[in-house]
Parts: C-alpha cells; structure tokens; sequence
C-alpha cells in the first residue's frame, strides 16, 4: 500500500448504454460523475454517502462500492470512505457501474494489485452481469465492448452533443430486461448488428448529419420504451438540430443527439413538450466525456 498520500480520490462518469440498436455493447460516458474520497486512519470501516442514494444506500461493506473494493482487499477496516453521488440512481445512467468501476479502481490502487484495465472490465462485468456501461466508465468517449472482453474506443465526434432526459421515476435493469422476449426473428437481430455497425463507423469519422439513419432499434426499445415517459412525444419534436432519440440503458432516462448549436433549442422544445404531458423530468445538455474514471493520490 502506497504510505505518503493520505487520501485516494475516484471519479467516476454517468454512462448511457446501448445507443439505440447496440444492445449491451456500445455506451457512451457523460459530462457528470461520481466522487469517491477514501482516506485512512485507525478504526472500524466507515462509509458516508452523500446526494444521491443518501440515506437509502448502505453504508458499511453492503455497499456496492466495498463490494467491489472486497474483490481485491482482505478487508476495509483502517478506511473512510465518503461518496458523493451525483448520479441519479434507478435511471439507466450507469449509476451501479460507476460504483463498481470505482470500487475496483480503489482496490487497485490501495491494494497495488496492478490490475491492468482489462482486469478491471472483467470484474466489474462480474459484478454487474453485463459490461457496456462500465467500459465507458472506464474509457470515457463512446465504447464498443468486444470479446474478450476489451472495450474498443471511439473519440466523440465535433459538433455532438446530447439532452439528456431523467424523469423522476426509476426502473430496474431487472424489470427492463423482463421486459423482453427470449428469442428475436434473425431479421431483427440482422437488423441491429447492421445499424451498430453503421452508427459506430458514422461516429468514427465524426458524420454527425448521418447519425438518425443508425439510430433505430428493434431489439429492446420498442419493449423499454414504454417504461420511458414522453419517448414518444420527444421523437416528435421537429427541431433544427434533433438527430433522434434513445433509451438510454434500462431507462427511463432518454438521449437526444443533437448537434452542439441545436442543442439549447432541443432542450427548450424537450421541457415543453414534457410539461404539457405532465411528466416529470431533468433535462440537461450534457457532452460525451472524453475520459473515464480516474483515480488520483492527495
């Protein structure tokens, strides 16, 4: 364990996951993040929360974050660890990952375990079931999670931005993914593996104007979306810089692309529309992050 610094500090970014028809392989990390601050000194473990999860979180070894930091230590006696959470829980916002990608980072460094990224992306996978998120999490920018599994990178586009929308209620990733069929027609899953491919190879040579072509889904949103309040009166919106509209991970949380200079325009026109219908929702313009969780000595 390293003896001189006394505090470790972890951030760790929002993610949204899928991008319309990559499901469970791209996401992207957001512009919002999750600090963790863990310090030593004698005595029982401690945990703080603070913002978001206060108070309904656990705040001992419960905690996903020690859960994940007990992969690789023995045990968190001698720490004190306070997270301040902003990152709204239950909404398809990558909160869960940020908490065990930050958990495993805090192992490694405490521990010096010289876990390489991909060891990290392993566990965390472990922890969660699935790895898009965290791969963005970890990477920042807009990632692909292949086998392996590695995640493979790509830069975020000039001239991309995203309004996200984060309605008050909150769904499960249990309950989303029930809502799903156990078996698809290969035509649909054709049609998903198609429209990644496009959307990831228009993302990589920044065509931001070609980017509502790959945005459809077929394979999870039309049983998510549902679960999202006001999807389809956002997909209605006809605003000058709107590309299109995703589920963003289990929901209910929803990504508008839009371009950097119709991204204002898009907001307004998205609180409008929501407050009309009633539904109680955030929106924010965010940017795609282009850097993931880092871990820094104080």
């Amino acid at each position: 364990m390293a003896t001189d610094p006394t505090a470790l500090t972890i951030t760790a970014p929002a993610t949204s996951a899928n991008l319309g028809p990559g499901f469970d392989v791209l996401a992207l990390a957001l512009d919002l993040a999750n600090e963790v601050i863990i310090r030593r000194r004698p005595g029982p473990l401690e945990v703080h929360v603070e913002g978001e999860g206060a108070g309904e979180v656990p705040e001992d070894e419960g905690n996903l974050l020690c859960r994940a930091m007990l992969m690789g230590l023995a045990d968190l006696d001698g720490l004190e660890i306070t997270c301040r959470n902003r990152i709204p829980f239950g909404r398809g916002l990558g909160s869960s990952a940020a908490a065990a990608c930050a958990g495993l980072a805090a192992a490694n460094a405490l521990g010096d375990l010289r876990w390489a990224p991909s060891d990290i992306l392993a566990r965390a996978i472990e922890l969660e079931g699935h790895g898009d998120n965290a791969a963005a999490c970890l990477d920042g920018g807009i990632t692909a999670l292949v086998p392996g599994p590695r995640a493979l990178r790509v830069e975020p586009p000039d001239g991309l931005a995203l309004v996200v929308i984060i309605p008050s209620s909150r769904v499960s990733t249990d309950e989303a993914r029930g809502s799903m069929p156990a078996e698809v027609p290969v035509s649909t899953a054709a049609h998903s593996i198609s429209a990644t491919a496009g959307l990831l190879l228009t993302l990589e040579r920044g065509w931001v104007d070609e980017i509502p072509e790959f945005l459809e889904d077929r394979l999870h949103e039309p049983y998510r979306g549902p679960l999202c309040p006001g999807l389809d009166d956002l997909k209605a919106i006809d605003a000058p810089g709107l590309l299109g509209v995703t589920v963003s991970g289990s929901g209910p949380s929803m990504l508008m692309w839009v371009t950097t200079d119709g991204a204002s325009d898009v907001a307004a026109a998205a609180r409008d529309v929501l407050a009309a219908k009633a539904v109680d929702a955030e929106v924010r313009v965010e940017r795609v992050a282009p850097t993931g969780l880092r871990a820094r000595w104080q």
